[in-house]
């Protein structure tokens, strides 16, 4: 995965200055850079360049007063979302349990 978050950014932060952090960290190819408010997107040659950026600046390095936090980005859809229902009484039917779990979406019963 080449593409990583860039997060904590201040308002003021372009995207020349990501670029410009770059070159001074001596990470090339910060190729696609999107930047959004608080954030940005970059994008890396390869892995190892990637893996090299989040080592290089992540919780070390202050653009614009603020600490960079520097991570993979993940896509939304891979994100997961998850419910623990707990305490359940012993006297509910398993299919009472099963049909509510599954009205609710997919579920995985413990």
């Amino acid at each position: 995965m080449n593409k990583l978050y860039v997060g904590n950014l201040s308002p003021l932060v372009t995207v020349e200055d990501l670029k410009q952090l770059f070159g001074e960290k001596k990470l090339p190819g910060a190729g696609q850079v999107l930047l959004k408010s608080g954030y940005a997107f970059v994008d890396f040659p390869d892995q190892n360049w990637a893996i090299k950026a989040i080592e290089t600046l992540s919780g070390k390095v202050e653009l614009h007063g603020k600490v960079l936090e520097v991570d993979y980005s993940v896509p939304k859809k891979l994100r997961s979302r998850k419910i623990q229902i707990r305490n359940i009484p012993s006297h509910l039917q398993w299919e009472v349990s099963q049909s509510v779990s599954q009205s609710v979406s997919q579920c995985l019963v413990l």
